[in-house]
């Protein structure tokens, strides 16, 4: 099962990577069309009432073959279609389509009533006319919804008999609320469904008018030691993700250069000159949404002790560089981010069926960083192939680290966080060497990933 949004960004990427939405729609309305035939005596009245969307684009598919078959279809249109696709298929449907306000008239509780009013695309509670018409609908017993009952997961929805559902079963989805539930395939290609595209850039949060500093999220960084530029880049990218805080936490022998970077950056002073286990009592001061370790940090007994404390007593939680190395993961919200050599050291192979394997035996996402990026929770596998060679210059992966950390710390799981971070980064590289030309530097991608988000 998947959240709602992720079928508006299969979507997106889908047309974004060619596939006709259009064909989609008539893949739709056949196996729609298949199913009622299968279970409707040809007599029975088969309405569909149509919305103004995609989904109405459906029941006009699925109308023309089943009145073509001889069946007694009427269908109903509460607004003029609004998309390219669904107007296509309005006018290839060869009946009368009546004004919604007749539905009143139907008396005939045998009649099945095909929902296709609002899809997976709906934003907040449905107002009118929708919220009204499905009320109406919901006076009768024969109801088949389309993808998802209208109105689904607020409390205006209609309360259907049946549903059949798209590609895959969408959370929240039970008996209760969308009936008896099947699930058929339109078309949407593995391949396809396991790319990164620009529908991942829904994923970014609203910015919300309400909220206070520090309310946006507040972030983490703890590194340094033995690289200090590290923790300092990877600050850098959580505040570009729009987070409102960022602390950073870096040994000695790091605090004056990480200290004068940046001043956004709240940088504080550890003891020694490596990270070790003193960090967690400070850690747990700050009520940090989010915690971003490793960059710079170097390969030290103590430092991975305190990766561990770190993993055992906080969420939300991104390894990072040196940091990467087999700990106790828990469920804690953890993601990954390694380079090929980092992989290694979990002795993980850089191909799907590894990356998925050790994904869900730790209860964890990786985003493995390469020529493609490969991103997995252990259920779902997604694929990046967006960027520049030029992203190969050192401190690239310490912006993406502490931009992942920022849109977790804003409230993205793990998984979301690394896709949207990985194509949001790699965006911005390609725009980087479009702005600035081969030697732009990551304070530049910084910069730009800022722009890339701003074009959601």
């Amino acid at each position: 099962m998947r959240k709602l949004i992720e079928f508006q960004i299969l979507d997106i990427n889908a047309q974004h990577y060619g596939l006709d939405l259009f064909k989609l729609m008539e893949n739709a309305g056949i196996q729609l069309a298949k199913h009622i035939s299968k279970n409707t005596k040809h007599t029975t009245p088969i309405k569909f009432i149509c919305g103004h969307g995609n989904n109405g684009g459906d029941g006009f598919m699925a109308a023309r073959i089943l009145k073509d078959k001889g069946f007694d279809v009427e269908v109903y249109l509460v607004q003029e279609p609004k998309t390219p696709p669904s107007k296509k298929a309005m006018k290839l449907y060869n009946g009368n389509i009546q004004k919604i306000r007749n539905i009143k008239d139907i008396k005939d509780q045998t009649t099945v009533i095909i929902d296709c009013l609002l899809g997976s695309g709906i934003v907040g509670i449905p107002r009118s006319p929708y919220k009204e018409i499905i009320g109406e609908i919901n006076q009768l017993e024969n109801i088949i919804s389309v993808d998802i009952p209208s109105g689904f997961g607020t409390n205006i929805s209609v309360k259907p008999s049946q549903t059949i559902t798209f590609h895959e079963k969408k959370i929240g989805m039970n008996q209760g609320d969308c009936g008896e539930i099947f699930v058929v395939d339109i078309g949407f290609s593995s391949e396809i469904d396991e790319r990164t595209g620009p529908g991942e850039l829904l994923l970014y949060p609203d910015f919300d008018k309400n909220k206070h500093k520090g309310q946006n999220g507040k972030v983490a960084i703890v590194g340094g030691g033995a690289y200090p530029g590290a923790p300092a880049l990877a600050g850098i990218g959580a505040y570009r993700s729009g987070v409102d805080l960022v602390h950073v936490f870096v040994p000695d022998n790091s605090y004056e250069q990480v200290s004068s970077f940046a001043p956004e950056l709240i940088v504080h002073k550890l003891e020694g000159n490596r990270i070790n286990n003193d960090v967690l009592e400070l850690i747990g001061k700050g009520e940090f949404d989010s915690i971003v370790i490793g960059p710079g940090m170097g390969k030290h007994e103590v430092s991975f002790e305190a990766v561990q404390g770190l993993i055992n007593n906080f969420q939300n939680i991104v390894v990072d560089a040196d940091a990467i190395v087999s700990y106790d993961f828990r469920d804690a919200n953890t993601l990954l981010t390694p380079h090929k050599g980092e992989l290694s050291r979990l002795e993980v192979k850089p191909e799907k069926k590894s990356l998925m394997h050790f994904a869900n035996s730790n209860n964890l996402t990786i985003l493995f960083k390469g020529k493609e990026d490969f991103i997995t929770d252990g259920y779902y596998f997604k694929k990046n192939t967006t960027g520049h060679p030029r992203m190969s210059v050192g401190g690239t992966g310490d912006v993406l680290a502490g931009f992942c950390g920022g849109l977790m710390a804003k409230g993205l799981s793990n998984f979301e966080a690394a896709r949207l971070g990985s194509y949001s980064i790699g965006k911005a590289g390609e725009l980087c060497y479009e702005e600035f030309g081969a030697g732009f530097l990551p304070t530049d991608l910084a910069t730009c990933v800022s722009k890339i988000i701003r074009k959601n």
